[in-house]
């Protein structure tokens, strides 16, 4: 049953692109670590930290959100040469800001409905702050950004023309400036995370022909190729974690260092972009693909599920155990919004998470009204041997 739900069986018969989503599956869940053990960081009477977590919630803390503007620039080309500007915004619009608003809207609702429970003090002006200030909205200035950012670079693509060289160019740009917003706490709002990631999203579409060239897998899938980025990839994780830590600043790195991010972040994307072409090799680790096919349905839902697990865990069950309340928090928040998502596909509740109806959902209306006039028109004889 939950399989069925999950859709595991058509997620993993699929053959495009693999890869792409062992990355998101790797990345959200390292995402859903971070929202789960903050969380229960804020809850002061939990035992203290170990300092393993610490070291491993800022150890990764460098390339995952980079590693999806970087995948999302990578196939920009092929969207847009598919479906036009005016296909790309629309589709955009769609998949990425409808759903932003719809579960954006939904978790601040909830969180004053229970803000007796939940880390958060909501007021009714959150839902205008959700547009122009979504860092303020928890884990919402992604989606924000994503939709900005893909809708701001095809702008300057179709209408400026600019071509690569020219939107790596502006790409600096924009994060230096958002370097300097950082660096003298300057509120920037949404521009802050459009201008920061504007770049990330650039250097994907320099990749893409590269990446998605099918003769370089053999280059990507390689454990040579893995064991060089290897090396670079633990020192200079390491070295901006014990920074961090140096300094008690998650963002110290991004504020006055903002070049080392860049390297730190560039070097964490290739290393799991060589597990990932690695995985897809072996097809190892499967479950990792249906995660990473979830990603987003995950991201929208991940806090709401990990605060009510948490109430649930600590505040009911009085589990203050950390471990515990980390794994279970990890793993309710993935699974949990994933099977959110199958109970809305089946009950025709697409809507939830997108403007575009599926074409599955379509061809199985098509199918019944087919066969009900089928049924109508044929001889009841035909139908009835048909039906046995």
């Amino acid at each position: 049953m939950i399989s069925d739900l999950l859709n595991s069986k058509t997620i993993l018969a699929r053959d495009r692109s693999p890869w792409v989503d062992y990355i998101k599956g790797i990345c959200i869940i390292l995402v859903c670590f971070r929202h789960v053990y903050e969380g229960l960081l804020s809850i002061t009477t939990v035992p203290p930290s170990s300092e393993t977590l610490d070291y491993l919630n800022l150890f990764f803390f460098s390339f995952r959100m980079p590693l999806f503007f970087i995948v999302s620039g990578v196939f920009l080309a092929p969207s847009f040469n598919k479906l036009g500007f005016n296909g790309y915004f629309k589709q955009r619009v769609q998949t990425i800001f409808y759903p932003f608003v719809i579960w954006g809207v939904l978790h601040i609702t909830l969180q004053l409905v229970f803000k007796d429970y939940v880390n958060a003090n909501r007021e009714p002006y959150d839902y205008l702050r959700l547009f122009f200030r979504p860092r303020a909205i928890e884990q919402f200035w992604y989606l924000n950004a994503l939709f900005f950012v893909g809708v701001l670079y095809a702008v300057f693509k179709r209408y400026a023309r600019f071509n690569i060289i020219h939107q790596l160019v502006l790409g600096m740009v924009l994060y230096t400036v958002a370097a300097l917003f950082n660096r003298y706490k300057i509120e920037g709002g949404f521009l802050y995370d459009v201008f920061f990631f504007y770049l990330f999203f650039a250097i994907g579409d320099l990749l893409s022909s590269f990446v998605l060239d099918k003769e370089n897998v053999k280059l990507f899938s390689s454990y040579k190729f893995l064991l060089i980025i290897l090396p670079f990839f633990l020192v200079l994780q390491h070295y901006f974690t014990s920074i961090s830590f140096d300094k008690g600043d998650d963002y110290y790195v991004q504020r006055f260092m903002p070049f080392l991010f860049i390297l730190a972040a560039l070097i964490g994307g290739a290393f799991i972009v060589s597990i990932a072409f690695i995985l897809q090799k072996k097809n190892w680790l499967r479950f990792l693909r249906v995660v990473g096919y979830h990603s987003l349905y995950i991201y929208v839902a991940n806090l709401m599920v990990t605060s009510a697990t948490r109430v649930v865990l600590y505040r009911m069950l009085h589990i203050e155990n950390i471990y515990i309340l980390l794994f279970v928090g990890i793993v309710s928040g993935v699974l949990i919004p994933m099977l959110i998502y199958g109970v809305a596909q089946k009950a025709g509740a697409w809507w939830l998470y997108t403007l575009k109806k599926p074409v599955t959902a379509t061809l199985a209306k098509v199918a019944v009204k087919q066969n009900e006039t089928f049924e109508k028109s044929a001889p009841k004889a035909v139908v009835r041997n048909l039906n046995h």
